[in-house]
């Protein structure tokens, strides 16, 4: 897709007011900062928007035969990862349900939460606002079409025509919190009826997607420790619907070394692929001594909270 106009030169009017959105500086700073997940602002004047090969959140909302293509691709991918010479191996569909569940939620989350704290802003999260893009069946990508956001009255573009600025830290991340939850009520309206996990289940995954959001964008940005400090601040108490407030703590492992993590509310079902031989560090069947042992076998820099 071209962003720039046929003579460049003269660049296209929406083009000019895309790069003049104080939201494009802001993911123009989290693609400097992010390796594992690219960001990208497209035209609002694409039609349709987004264009391929990034998916829409709306349109994928509206089609829930894409949500059974995903499955299957999700199945294939954790077949080739965790059992590739097994011809009679398959992957329990409860496994392959809650990761796309996941990978979903984050969509919003991750875009939030990475805004939220590199700069302070949160941007309209509504399906009609994001797309995603998919490698191997897993979210390598985030589009956002430029919109409203909000930000501090201290924020240098609180005056924008896009902007509605707030009073304080606290009303941000309460605005973020209530952007998430938003757009995974109107997800799991779709999806719930798909799959079988509960109503509680379902929200406890949107409050370990979005803790693991807050504590991905401190750690992308070189502090854990602000990660962590953002998601105590948007998480709350836990308000309805989600189910707790963030559980993002420093473990020590056997090795003496520490790691960032949070326990999480859901399982990711892992397990129940052949050749795994242990649960995740975050699991929440796991106990503070195995959770310890896990974490000494992993590599240091390796994302042990990525389900």
């Amino acid at each position: 897709m071209a962003l720039v106009a046929a003579s460049p030169a003269k660049p296209t009017e929406t083009t000019e007011q895309r790069c003049r959105h104080p939201l494009a500086r802001s993911m123009a700073d989290v693609k400097g900062a992010v390796t594992s997940l690219s960001v990208e602002m497209l035209d609002a004047s694409d039609s349709p928007w987004p264009p391929a090969p990034w998916i829409g959140c709306d349109r994928a909302l509206s089609d829930p035969s894409f949500f059974s293509w995903w499955h299957m691709m999700v199945s294939q991918r954790l077949m080739r990862q965790y059992a590739p010479t097994q011809d009679r191996a398959t992957v329990p569909d409860r496994t392959t349900v809650g990761y796309v569940l996941r990978w979903y939620l984050v969509v919003p989350s991750y875009l939030g939460a990475l805004l939220f704290h590199s700069t302070r802003r949160v941007p309209c999260l509504a399906p009609q606002q994001l797309g995603f893009r998919l490698d191997a069946a897993a979210v390598t990508g985030i589009t956002l079409r430029p919109g409203r956001f909000w930000c501090l009255y201290s924020d240098p573009e609180a005056g924008h025509r896009d902007a509605s600025p707030v009073a304080h830290e606290v009303a941000l991340g309460a605005i973020l919190r209530q952007q998430v939850i938003a757009h995974a009520a109107r997800f799991l309206a779709i999806y719930g009826p798909l799959v079988r996990f509960g109503c509680h289940a379902q929200w406890a995954t949107v409050t370990d997607v979005l803790d693991k959001a807050l504590l991905f964008a401190g750690q992308s940005f070189g502090s854990p420790q602000d990660g962590a400090a953002d998601a105590q601040l948007v998480l709350g108490s836990g308000e309805k619907p989600l189910t707790s407030s963030s559980t993002i703590r420093q473990v020590i492992d056997d090795n003496g070394r520490a790691h960032w993590i949070r326990r999480r509310g859901t399982c990711c079902f892992l397990y129940a692929m052949p050749g795994v031989e242990q649960p995740c560090a975050s699991c929440p069947r796991v106990d503070a001594v195995k959770r310890s042992q896990i974490l000494a076998t992993v590599n240091h820099t390796q994302d042990i909270c990525n389900s």
